[in-house]
């Protein structure tokens, strides 16, 4: 069986308190799944914006990041 199928399965026999929980669990590790990704995708420009327009100060790097 795929993770999937098993899930289904285990949720067929969950009460329905349990589902909320664990729907809300699904969507805050989906929305964290897409932060992290936008994190990614805004190091990824400053990286290259490093190699196009020279070098950076690492403060201006961690700032245009968000870190």
């Amino acid at each position: 069986m795929t993770p999937k199928e098993l899930l289904i399965q285990e949720l067929d026999d969950t009460p329905e308190p349990v589902i909320v929980e664990v729907l809300d669990f699904l969507h805050f590790l989906k929305a964290k799944q897409e932060q992290d990704n936008e994190d990614l995708r805004d190091a990824r420009a400053a990286l290259a914006s490093v190699s196009t327009e020279g070098t950076v100060a690492w403060d201006a790097l961690k700032a245009e990041v968000g870190l």
